[in-house]
Parts: C-alpha cells; sequence; structure tokens
C-alpha cells in the first residue's frame, strides 16, 4: 500500500531508529507526528524531513511514562491531522537490572514505556484507525524471542510485546477488523541504546560492545517501509533481524 499521505505517528522519533523510520516515511511523503521527550531534537529532525521535500511534520513531545502524556499527544495529533493510518511503537529503552540486584525504579520504567505506554498507544490508534484499517508496527527486539544472560527484565517486557502483538492480531480477525499489526525484532543496532542500559559505564560499554558489523538503524527503516507498503492482503508478523555475524 502506498505511503504518500498516510499519517503516521512515530514514539521515539529523536534518535536511532525512530529518527530513521521517520526520514524514511517522510521521503515517501507521509504525514507524520513526531512524539520524544527531546523537543528540540524533532524540531531539526522535521526541519530535515521538510527540506527533503516531505511534508511538514507535527512535533509533540510527550513523557509516555504518563497516561495523561499518552492521550494528549493523541488528541493533539488528531486535531493537527485528523486522523490517523500508523502507529509505530518505537519508544523503549532497557536497563541493565538483574532479578538480584535491581532497582526497582529500573524495572517500573521499563514496565512503563516498554509495555504500558505500547499498549495505552494502541488502544488510542486503534479507536482512530479508519474504516479501512490502520496499521501497528512495534519495534521489539531479539530479546523478545530469547533471553540474554544479564537481561532477563528486558527480555521480559519485549516477549510481552510477542505476545501482545499476536493477541492483537487475533483480536482484530474475530472483530473483522482488516487493521494489521507487525513486528520488527532487531539484534545488536548502531544506536544509543547500549549506553542507557549499561547507565554510561565505559568499562561494561567496551567489554560487552560487539567487535563485528552490527546493524544500522537505516536498516531497520528500509525493513519497516516493506512492512508497510505490502499489499493489504499481506501481513508481515515478525521480522527478525540480525547481523550475519551476530551468534545469538
Amino acid at each position: 500500500m502506498g505511503i504518500e499521505g498516510k499519517i503516521a505517528l512515530i514514539t521515539g522519533a529523536s534518535s536511532g531508529i525512530g529518527e530513521s523510520i521517520a526520514l524514511a516515511l517522510g521521503r515517501k511523503g507521509a504525514r507524520l507526528t513526531l512524539v520524544a521527550r527531546r523537543e528540540g531534537r524533532l524540531r531539526e529532525l522535521a526541519a530535515r524531513i521538510e527540506a527533503e521535500g516531505g511534508p511538514a511534520p507535527f512535533v509533540q513531545s510527550a513523557d509516555l511514562r504518563q497516561e495523561s502524556g499518552i492521550l494528549h499527544l493523541f488528541e493533539a495529533s488528531t486535531e493537527h491531522w485528523g486522523g490517523l493510518d500508523i502507529l509505530v511503537n518505537n519508544a523503549g529503552l532497557g536497563r541493565f537490572a538483574s532479578w538480584h540486584e535491581g532497582e526497582t525504579e529500573d524495572w517500573r520504567e521499563m514496565l512503563d514505556v516498554n509495555i504500558l505506554a505500547v499498549t495505552i498507544a494502541t488502544r488510542e490508534a486503534l479507536s482512530r484507525f479508519p474504516e479501512s484499517g490502520g496499521h501497528i508496527l512495534s519495534i521489539s527486539s531479539m530479546a523478545g524471542h530469547r533471553v540474554p544472560p544479564s537481561g532477563g527484565f528486558y527480555a521480559a517486557t519485549k516477549h510481552f510485546i510477542r505476545g501482545f502483538s499476536e493477541s492483537l492480531r487475533m483480536e482484530l480477525r474475530q472483530r473483522g477488523s482488516p487493521s494489521r499489526v507487525s513486528m520488527i525484532s532487531p539484534g545488536f543496532v548502531t544506536t544509543a541504546f547500549h549506553e542507557v542500559y549499561y547507565k554510561g559505564d565505559e568499562e561494561m560499554l567496551s567489554e560487552r560492545s560487539p567487535e563485528y558489523r552490527v546493524l544500522d538503524a537505516q536498516d531497520i527503516a528500509e525493513t519497516a517501509l516493506y512492512i508497510l507498503e505490502a499489499p493489504a492482503h499481506v501481513a508481515v508478523h515478525d521480522v527478525l533481524m540480525r547481523s550475519s555475524e551476530q551468534p545469538s
């Protein structure tokens, strides 16, 4: 299906995978709502998209840990564009937090952003999709398909996204809705994710960073385009992506 003229809301759009997806959709002529906490970064991105010939995006800063912030951004986006066709659930984070010594605040932040924000945003998107259907695309992780030895809580949140997406797919079918639900589950990607995950611990980052070529955010964006442009009768449910050198 064509992207031009579609209204897409992208969370976590200020950097990394979200930024790359926004640029890719903007080049295709999508009308974008860019969401993140860093409004300055969003406005810089919006200017880049417009300079490349895309429609001027709508920028909305929001703290996805707060339901009120999520509800407000959907209301503002709907008022600006008049509807919604695509939701990209990209915002997410990991914290290095073991079961023995993890801090409750780290666990709560992952629950709020990786699970509750995704489900609340999805509910709000579904209520705004046209009768012809919309598309929910969630950026998950390879951690949703296997459990890394030191990332149990983060992996658990991504296993939730996997179960949530399949449950939503079945619910849409039961309701006779033409809307589609998809995931992309990347392995290591060149983003700031691991800086946040290891809380800026340079020694740990050095020890655990891959020595081989990992995926780029652009690789994920190109896959997102493939999914979103697929014909209406094609539902790409999950794409697992690794570097060809990644061992697990």
